[in-house]
Parts: structure tokens; sequence; C-alpha cells
């Protein structure tokens, strides 16, 4: 798979900024690895992660053949989820899943907030130090097959809701200075962690673009997620989400977001804080999927472009309305179908 014709087409696709710009990533699964409680993470088995990860990256490239889509292979050091708060505290302990990992939240309670002036990031934590031997080894073994993301990060507000649990959602009414000097240090801790990783794989992030998920964001974006806001409905995401995650983008200059299909309502919200981006909408269950409210989803993402799963027939299905917006389709399924989801995608699309 060459990634260098396809990394060219989403610099145009972000340079353009107009209605009509479609890409598609063909992504027939993930990037494989052992599961997670199979690797000795004291004893070098996250070098080991690192090499299962780049296999999977290129097996999951072969998948497609010779088929001229958009999906850029990945890397990333995926420790789960509790990795994304515990890396904050040096004695947080981390229980292993098969696929993600859990912690506790270390600031519950109406004494949690004592605990604030501990949060800060430190290089020489353990889950930072294997992250980065991480990020090194796959800078070094790289033959251009490959893109790496550093850390998908929690937003401000998901970071406080992972240290402080659902105290979070009565935070915003009960403790309203305690919770703004916790977002504040969950700010820094975010543009300390990324600063880190951009000093590691600085060139690509730079020149490149940061991959997510098979596809490819904006030069030098920050991968954050947004999921709390969908919880909390856009008065409070304005209040309490807006204000952190608009100064992060300042910091670091862009960030590109995931959230949720169940989040709509804040789609706009989180749009005022990035621009010339990408937002990317996961689908959920009992809730209408992405391909049947997707012209809504763009009309509420200011100048940012969207990103959605969706099948082959339904890309075909909607072609005429879905080349009105700007968008990257992530499908899968039969090569047969996903061709001709292609085929129909380059047909309409300004980027070539």
């Amino acid at each position: 798979m060459d990634i260098t014709k396809r990394i060219a087409r989403y610099h145009r696709f972000y340079e353009s900024n107009r209605p009509g710009d479609l890409l598609i990533a063909v992504r027939q699964g993930w990037v494989g690895k052992k599961n997670l409680f199979d690797y000795d993470f004291d004893r070098g088995g996250h070098l080991e992660m690192a090499a299962d990860v780049i296999a999977g990256a290129r097996e999951l490239a072969s998948r497609n053949g010779d088929l001229d889509d958009d999906m850029i292979p990945w890397v990333y050091p995926d420790f789960g989820i509790a990795i994304h708060h515990a890396h904050l505290f040096e004695d947080l302990p981390v229980r292993m899943a098969e696929w993600t990992s859990w912690a506790p939240h270390p600031l519950t309670g109406p004494d949690g907030f004592k605990r604030t002036d501990e949060i800060r990031f430190n290089p020489n934590n353990r889950w930072i130090r294997l992250i980065v031997e991480m990020l090194h080894y796959w800078a070094e073994h790289d033959d251009g097959s490959y893109l790496i993301i550093g850390h998908g990060h929690f937003s401000p507000m998901d970071l406080a809701n992972a240290l402080r649990g659902n105290d979070l959602f009565l935070d915003f009414y009960d403790s309203p200075e305690e919770l703004s000097a916790l977002m504040d240090r969950c700010v820094d801790a975010i543009v300390d962690f990324e600063t880190l990783i951009r000093t590691v794989i600085g060139k690509q992030q730079a020149e490149i673009g940061t991959p997510f998920w098979g596809a490819l964001g904006p030069k030098n974006a920050a991968f954050i997620s947004e999921d709390v806001m969908d919880m909390s409905g856009p008065t409070v995401s304005a209040q309490w989400g807006l204000p952190w995650s608009r100064r992060l983008r300042e910091r670091l200059g862009t960030i590109m977001v995931h959230h949720h299909a169940m989040g709509l309502p804040v789609q706009r919200v989180i749009a005022q804080s990035m621009s010339g981006s990408l937002i990317q909408v996961s689908d959920d269950p009992n809730y209408p999927p992405t391909m049947e409210t997707f012209e809504k989803i763009y009309a509420e993402s200011g100048d940012n472009a969207i990103m959605l799963d969706a099948s082959p027939q339904n890309i075909i299905k909607h072609i005429d309305r879905l080349k009105h917006t700007r968008a990257i389709l992530i499908t899968g399924g039969a090569m047969e179908d996903v061709q001709k989801a292609v085929d129909a995608v380059r047909s309409v699309s300004n980027i070539q």
C-alpha cells in the first residue's frame, strides 16, 4: 500500500475546505495485537506489543489489496482507557482486560478536590515512559507503511470525569470553583503530554498529520475525546466543556475530536472549540445511525469536516446528498461492494 498518494489527498482535503470534498477509507477491522493481559509490561511487554501492532497495521493494509481508497494504517500505544488518567498518579492501580483497562477515580468524594494539586504531568511516570519507548520503537522501525498516533487524549471535561467519576455531574452545580481549578489542571496536563509526544514524532505530526482510526487528521492536530459533553447536553457543555477545550486548542494549535451520535445536540458546541479540522461521530445503540442524520451533523459542524462510519450500500444510496458535505467516510465489507463505494465517492468528490 502506497500511503504517500493517500497523504497527499488528505492534504488537499484540508486545504480545500469546501462542500464536495469527500474521502473514503476502507477499514476492514482494527489494528490487531494480543489481549492486554497477555503482555508483561513489567518485563518489556510494551515493546513486544509495539512489534505486534506494526504487524497488525501491515496486515490490516494488506486486506485492501490494490484498492485505491484513503485508508491510512496506524500504530498506537493502546494500553486501554485507564492510562488516560492513571499516568497522572504514581500509585493508581490499573487492571488490564482483553482490549481495555480500568483504574479507580482518585478524586471522588467530598474530599477529593484536596488532591487537585497532586495532578501534574510527570515524564518519569511508568506509563509515560512505556509510551515514549514505544513511540521511539515505531519511529526507528518506520518503513513508510504506517503513521503513528502518539496518544488519544481525553478532553479536559473527559479527564475531569475520569478523576472525579460521576461526582463531576454534581460538581457543575455544587462545586464550581473547585471544578474550575481542576479543569485548569487538566488542560495543563494534556498540553504537557502532547508537547512531549511532539518532541518524539514531531516531524510526522508537523509535516504529515496525525492518523485517526484509518483516516488522517490535519497537521499538528491533537486527538481528543468529548464523550462527557454527549452526556451533559449543550448548556452544561458550553459552560464547562467549551472554554477549556478551546483553551486546549489555543495552546496546541489544532485539535480533532471524537464523540458519539447521541451527542448530536452538542455538535455545534464541539465545533466552536475548533476550526478547519475534523469531528468523528461514532454510532450508538438505540440512536439513529449517523448515515440517517449526516446532513444535520454537517450543518452543525462549522467549518470542520465530519468523519462517519457507513456501509458501502449507504454510501452509494446517499451519494447525491453526501456530495454537498465535507466528509471522510469509513467503510468495509466485501471487496466488490467497497470498490463500488470508492468509485461512487471518486465520481463526485472534489478531491481526486
